[in-house]
């Protein structure tokens, strides 16, 4: 006994475009909402500064580590190249100054060095980056 009739032709057909259209809804709206920050692949520990104040405009930054590494933008450079590099952007770019983030732990005449070399290269302003008192890490 088979009560149930036979189906002649296509099977079942699913219209997905309603759930396509939800789907690119969701992945618009979670990229419109993601906020991005700038999170450089080099880990430092900031001094803190009790008159540290942020910056808006973000210029060209020097990484010193506590290892004696030196990072320009995030690219690792070597000290005998340093200078060089650093003429050339300034060439490039036209910028007067110059962010330097140096390792609490990095040796004050590594910091000394790098802003002697930092002014040699063009550079008229350089200024040094601190944790704010109340910042964490």
């Amino acid at each position: 006994m088979n009560f149930r009739p036979q189906r002649q032709g296509k099977g079942l057909i699913l219209n997905i475009t309603s759930l396509i259209d939800v789907m690119f809804l969701l992945v618009i709206f979670f990229t419109v909402t993601s906020t991005f920050r700038n999170q450089p692949a080099i880990t430092l520990v900031l001094p803190r500064s009790a008159t540290a104040s942020e910056t808006v405009d973000t210029p060209s930054i020097m990484y010193l580590a506590a290892d004696g590494r030196i990072f320009l933008n995030d690219a690792q450079i070597a000290r005998d190249q340093l200078r060089v590099i650093l003429e050339q952007l300034h060439a490039g770019t036209g910028e007067e100054r110059m962010v330097l983030r140096a390792d609490e732990n990095a040796t004050h005449g590594d910091v000394v060095g790098l802003i002697d070399t930092i002014k040699q290269s063009g550079f008229t302003r350089v200024s040094l980056s601190a944790r704010s008192p109340g910042a964490g890490g």
